[in-house]
């Protein structure tokens, strides 16, 4: 298992993270559009400075679709929030893949379960400047696609307040 760290920029016009390793350097960062009606981003390597993934909401949706690209724009997964009473419900689909968000999204606390196997947990760490997570993967074989789908989580839950939940 691996641990990741993410940390939210304060003050920003835009959405700003950076993604850090167990010894505090930067492995990714992400850029979004400002006044972007897609709320487009991208998830870049620091390493190289090349986009790994995009994301983009889908316009005309009650509750939020957005859709992980890879670097070419073809769209590799799916994340929908799914209408329920009691506790927020998101599924992902990824290559015939299905993936289940399970926690408490609005604490920032959450599992994400491959069938029944987690294969990552998100924390937020209380007592810090800004948003900031602890990401555990148990998958080695995909870890950038998890950190990517913990900050598109992270924007589905809390986008600006402004924004109305229902998109046109």
């Amino acid at each position: 298992m691996k641990h990741f760290y993410l940390k939210q920029k304060v003050f920003s016009l835009t959405d700003r993270y950076k993604v850090f390793d167990d010894n505090q350097n930067i492995i990714f960062h992400v850029k979004s559009k400002a006044f972007s009606i897609r709320n487009k981003m991208k998830f870049i390597d620091q390493s190289n400075d090349m986009v790994v993934y995009n994301f983009r909401r889908k316009l005309f949706r009650i509750m939020p679709v957005y859709e992980m690209l890879d670097a070419d724009l073809n769209v590799i997964a799916t994340v929908r929030r799914k209408f329920a009473f009691f506790r927020p419900k998101v599924l992902v689909e990824k290559e015939g893949m299905s993936f289940n968000i399970e926690g408490n999204y609005y604490a920032h606390s959450f599992q994400i379960f491959n069938d029944a196997n987690e294969v990552a947990s998100v924390t937020k760490k209380w007592l810090s400047w800004g948003d900031s997570y602890q990401i555990s993967i148990n998958d080695d074989r995909n870890e950038a696609f998890y950190l990517a789908l913990v900050i598109l989580i992270d924007r589905m839950f809390h986008e600006r307040k402004n924004r109305s939940s229902i998109s046109i």
